[in-house]
Protein backbone atom coordinates (compact mmCIF):
# COMPACT_ATOMS: atom_id res chain seq x y z
CA UNK A 1 0.00 0.00 0.00
CA UNK A 2 1.19 3.39 -1.20
CA UNK A 3 0.91 5.03 2.54
CA UNK A 4 2.14 8.46 1.13
CA UNK A 5 -0.87 8.84 -1.35
CA UNK A 6 -3.32 8.98 1.74
CA UNK A 7 -3.95 10.15 4.79
CA UNK A 8 -3.73 7.14 6.75
CA UNK A 9 -0.61 7.91 8.18
CA UNK A 10 -1.89 10.74 10.71
CA UNK A 11 -4.48 8.45 11.43
CA UNK A 12 -2.63 5.08 12.11
CA UNK A 13 -1.42 6.03 15.64
CA UNK A 14 -5.40 5.62 16.98
CA UNK A 15 -5.94 2.73 14.89
CA UNK A 16 -3.27 0.62 15.53
CA UNK A 17 -2.19 1.55 19.61
CA UNK A 18 -2.06 -1.26 21.40
CA UNK A 19 -1.99 -1.83 25.18
CA UNK A 20 0.74 -1.65 27.27
CA UNK A 21 0.43 -5.16 28.23
CA UNK A 22 -0.01 -6.06 24.46
CA UNK A 23 3.18 -4.27 23.50
CA UNK A 24 5.02 -6.15 26.65
CA UNK A 25 3.90 -9.99 25.26
CA UNK A 26 5.45 -9.46 22.42
CA UNK A 27 8.58 -7.98 23.92
CA UNK A 28 8.94 -11.19 25.79
CA UNK A 29 7.59 -13.82 23.27
CA UNK A 30 10.31 -12.46 21.05
CA UNK A 31 13.11 -12.38 24.21
CA UNK A 32 11.76 -15.90 24.93
CA UNK A 33 13.92 -17.27 21.96
CA UNK A 34 16.86 -15.25 22.42
CA UNK A 35 19.98 -15.76 24.33
CA UNK A 36 20.10 -12.75 27.12
CA UNK A 37 22.56 -9.94 26.15
CA UNK A 38 22.80 -11.20 22.71
CA UNK A 39 21.19 -8.22 20.85
CA UNK A 40 22.83 -4.88 20.26
CA UNK A 41 21.36 -3.81 17.43
CA UNK A 42 18.03 -4.23 16.04
CA UNK A 43 16.52 -3.05 12.43
CA UNK A 44 12.82 -2.59 12.61
CA UNK A 45 11.96 -3.60 9.06
CA UNK A 46 8.76 -1.60 8.31
CA UNK A 47 8.26 0.37 11.46
CA UNK A 48 5.59 2.49 10.22
CA UNK A 49 4.78 5.10 12.48
CA UNK A 50 7.86 3.03 14.89
CA UNK A 51 5.04 1.93 17.55
CA UNK A 52 7.43 -0.80 18.43
CA UNK A 53 10.66 1.10 17.60
CA UNK A 54 10.98 2.19 21.18
CA UNK A 55 9.69 -0.08 23.09
CA UNK A 56 12.31 -2.51 21.02
CA UNK A 57 15.06 -0.03 22.00
CA UNK A 58 14.19 0.33 25.89
CA UNK A 59 13.56 -3.34 26.33
CA UNK A 60 16.86 -5.14 25.10
CA UNK A 61 18.91 -1.86 25.44
CA UNK A 62 19.55 -1.48 21.50
CA UNK A 63 20.20 0.55 18.79
CA UNK A 64 17.09 0.77 16.67
CA UNK A 65 17.19 1.57 12.91
CA UNK A 66 13.47 2.22 12.06
CA UNK A 67 13.15 1.61 7.84
CA UNK A 68 10.04 2.43 6.57
CA UNK A 69 9.18 3.72 2.63
CA UNK A 70 6.38 6.22 3.72
CA UNK A 71 7.57 9.73 4.25
CA UNK A 72 4.31 10.49 6.15
CA UNK A 73 4.50 7.12 8.39
CA UNK A 74 8.68 8.21 9.11
CA UNK A 75 7.11 12.07 10.30
CA UNK A 76 4.86 10.37 12.52
CA UNK A 77 7.58 8.00 14.10
CA UNK A 78 9.81 10.74 14.54
CA UNK A 79 7.24 13.01 16.02
CA UNK A 80 6.28 10.25 18.71
CA UNK A 81 9.77 8.68 19.68
CA UNK A 82 12.69 10.84 21.67
CA UNK A 83 15.26 8.12 21.92
CA UNK A 84 18.56 8.40 21.10
CA UNK A 85 18.79 4.87 20.77
CA UNK A 86 16.51 5.16 17.62
CA UNK A 87 17.01 6.59 14.22
CA UNK A 88 14.49 6.49 11.62
CA UNK A 89 15.41 6.03 7.75
CA UNK A 90 13.75 5.61 4.15
CA UNK A 91 14.10 2.64 2.95
CA UNK A 92 12.11 -0.51 2.13
CA UNK A 93 12.35 -4.28 2.74
CA UNK A 94 13.84 -4.88 -1.04
CA UNK A 95 16.61 -1.91 -0.36
CA UNK A 96 17.64 -1.21 3.28
CA UNK A 97 20.02 1.42 3.63
CA UNK A 98 22.44 -0.40 6.16
CA UNK A 99 25.97 -1.76 5.84
CA UNK A 100 26.21 -6.09 5.78
CA UNK A 101 25.85 -8.06 8.77
CA UNK A 102 25.12 -5.09 11.01
CA UNK A 103 21.82 -6.38 12.96
CA UNK A 104 22.20 -8.80 15.45
CA UNK A 105 17.56 -8.95 14.88
CA UNK A 106 15.36 -8.00 12.12
CA UNK A 107 11.52 -7.37 13.23
CA UNK A 108 8.90 -6.90 10.96
CA UNK A 109 5.65 -6.43 12.25
CA UNK A 110 2.43 -7.01 9.85
CA UNK A 111 4.95 -6.37 7.34
CA UNK A 112 5.28 -9.53 5.42
CA UNK A 113 1.94 -9.10 3.27
CA UNK A 114 3.10 -5.54 2.04
CA UNK A 115 6.56 -6.55 0.59
CA UNK A 116 6.32 -7.21 -3.29
CA UNK A 117 9.47 -9.10 -4.13
CA UNK A 118 10.06 -11.34 -1.48
CA UNK A 119 13.25 -12.70 -3.28
CA UNK A 120 15.15 -9.63 -3.35
CA UNK A 121 13.80 -8.74 0.71
CA UNK A 122 15.33 -11.71 1.91
CA UNK A 123 18.09 -11.71 0.06
CA UNK A 124 18.73 -7.93 1.75
CA UNK A 125 17.88 -9.10 4.86
CA UNK A 126 20.23 -11.75 5.26
CA UNK A 127 22.95 -9.22 4.06
CA UNK A 128 21.87 -6.74 6.55
CA UNK A 129 21.55 -9.63 9.21
CA UNK A 130 24.82 -11.11 11.29
CA UNK A 131 25.95 -14.60 11.34
CA UNK A 132 23.54 -16.13 13.64
CA UNK A 133 20.99 -13.40 13.39
CA UNK A 134 17.53 -13.22 14.45
CA UNK A 135 14.86 -12.38 11.63
CA UNK A 136 11.39 -12.60 13.72
CA UNK A 137 7.85 -11.88 11.53
CA UNK A 138 4.62 -10.49 13.46
CA UNK A 139 2.04 -11.04 10.61
CA UNK A 140 -1.58 -11.95 10.20
CA UNK A 141 -2.06 -14.95 8.36
CA UNK A 142 -5.06 -16.76 6.81
CA UNK A 143 -5.36 -19.60 9.49
CA UNK A 144 -6.29 -16.43 12.04
CA UNK A 145 -8.88 -14.15 9.94
CA UNK A 146 -11.64 -15.51 11.86
CA UNK A 147 -10.23 -14.33 14.96
CA UNK A 148 -10.83 -10.77 13.91
CA UNK A 149 -13.79 -9.37 15.11
CA UNK A 150 -14.65 -6.46 12.61
CA UNK A 151 -14.32 -8.84 9.33
CA UNK A 152 -17.38 -10.33 10.30
CA UNK A 153 -18.93 -6.77 9.53
CA UNK A 154 -16.94 -6.21 5.99
CA UNK A 155 -17.08 -9.00 4.09
CA UNK A 156 -15.13 -7.30 1.22
CA UNK A 157 -12.46 -6.40 3.40
CA UNK A 158 -12.40 -10.25 4.08
CA UNK A 159 -12.66 -11.18 0.89
CA UNK A 160 -9.48 -9.04 0.37
CA UNK A 161 -7.48 -10.26 3.09
CA UNK A 162 -7.89 -13.48 1.82
CA UNK A 163 -6.21 -12.71 -1.33
CA UNK A 164 -3.80 -11.05 0.19
CA UNK A 165 -2.57 -12.70 2.98
CA UNK A 166 0.15 -15.88 3.12
CA UNK A 167 -1.37 -19.04 4.84
CA UNK A 168 1.47 -20.17 7.56
CA UNK A 169 3.11 -23.05 5.84
CA UNK A 170 3.42 -20.71 3.06
CA UNK A 171 5.33 -18.13 4.79
CA UNK A 172 7.60 -21.24 6.72
CA UNK A 173 8.34 -22.04 3.29
CA UNK A 174 9.02 -18.79 1.23
CA UNK A 175 11.85 -17.60 4.65
CA UNK A 176 13.38 -21.39 4.62
CA UNK A 177 13.96 -21.74 0.79
CA UNK A 178 15.65 -17.59 1.10
CA UNK A 179 18.11 -19.34 3.76
CA UNK A 180 16.68 -19.25 7.19
CA UNK A 181 16.04 -21.83 9.53
CA UNK A 182 13.19 -22.04 11.66
CA UNK A 183 13.25 -21.62 15.26
CA UNK A 184 9.70 -21.28 16.85
CA UNK A 185 6.50 -20.47 15.22
CA UNK A 186 3.80 -19.40 17.87
CA UNK A 187 0.25 -18.33 17.79
CA UNK A 188 -0.22 -15.49 19.58
CA UNK A 189 -3.61 -14.59 21.47
CA UNK A 190 -3.49 -10.14 22.16
CA UNK A 191 -5.54 -7.75 23.58
CA UNK A 192 -6.12 -5.59 20.54
CA UNK A 193 -8.60 -3.03 22.19
CA UNK A 194 -9.37 -3.08 26.08
CA UNK A 195 -13.58 -2.64 25.57
CA UNK A 196 -15.73 -2.47 22.24
CA UNK A 197 -16.13 1.34 22.77
CA UNK A 198 -12.37 1.86 22.03
CA UNK A 199 -12.29 -1.24 19.53
CA UNK A 200 -14.97 0.76 17.44
CA UNK A 201 -13.30 3.91 17.63
CA UNK A 202 -10.27 1.93 15.95
CA UNK A 203 -11.83 0.80 13.16
CA UNK A 204 -14.15 3.88 12.54
CA UNK A 205 -10.77 6.12 12.08
CA UNK A 206 -10.24 3.44 8.72
CA UNK A 207 -6.37 3.39 9.06
CA UNK A 208 -6.21 -0.58 8.36
CA UNK A 209 -5.06 -1.15 4.89
CA UNK A 210 -7.72 -3.53 4.43
CA UNK A 211 -10.77 -0.91 5.09
CA UNK A 212 -8.91 1.49 3.08
CA UNK A 213 -9.23 -0.79 0.10
CA UNK A 214 -13.28 -1.38 0.21
CA UNK A 215 -15.69 1.67 -1.23
CA UNK A 216 -16.75 3.95 1.05
CA UNK A 217 -20.13 2.49 1.10
CA UNK A 218 -18.74 -0.84 2.14
CA UNK A 219 -17.31 0.98 5.02
CA UNK A 220 -20.13 2.86 6.13
CA UNK A 221 -22.26 -0.24 5.69
CA UNK A 222 -19.97 -2.16 7.49
CA UNK A 223 -18.99 0.36 10.13
CA UNK A 224 -22.95 0.57 11.15
CA UNK A 225 -23.47 -2.70 11.46
CA UNK A 226 -20.48 -3.28 13.69
CA UNK A 227 -21.75 -0.36 15.91
CA UNK A 228 -24.47 -1.96 16.21
CA UNK A 229 -22.96 -4.99 17.27
CA UNK A 230 -21.12 -3.27 19.95
CA UNK A 231 -23.78 -1.55 21.69
CA UNK A 232 -25.78 -4.45 21.87
CA UNK A 233 -22.61 -6.74 23.53
CA UNK A 234 -21.13 -6.54 27.20
CA UNK A 235 -19.18 -3.19 26.66
CA UNK A 236 -16.06 -3.24 29.01
CA UNK A 237 -15.46 -7.36 27.15
CA UNK A 238 -11.57 -7.29 26.10
CA UNK A 239 -10.91 -7.63 22.36
CA UNK A 240 -8.70 -10.20 21.36
CA UNK A 241 -7.32 -11.46 18.92
CA UNK A 242 -4.61 -13.73 17.11
CA UNK A 243 -1.23 -13.39 15.03
CA UNK A 244 1.35 -15.75 13.97
CA UNK A 245 4.78 -15.03 15.10
CA UNK A 246 7.70 -16.86 13.98
CA UNK A 247 11.41 -16.56 14.40
CA UNK A 248 14.44 -17.56 11.81
CA UNK A 249 18.11 -17.65 12.08
CA UNK A 250 20.22 -16.92 9.10
CA UNK A 251 21.77 -19.79 8.20
CA UNK A 252 25.77 -19.90 7.63
CA UNK A 253 26.88 -21.28 4.70
CA UNK A 254 30.13 -23.75 5.02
Amino acid sequence: MKYDKTDVPSRYAQARKLPEETTKLWLETVSGYIPQGSIETIVDLGCGIGRFSKALADYFSAQIYGIDPSWKMLKEARGATLSTKVTFLRGSAEYIPLTDGLADLIFLSQVYHHIEDKKRAFSEIKRVLKTNGFLCIRTSTIENLNTILYLRFFPPALKKDMEFLSSRNDIIDTVHSSGFKLKGHEIVRQKFANNLEEYCEKIKSRALSDLVSITDEEFHDGFDRLETYCKEQNAEMDIIEELDFFIYTKVCLK
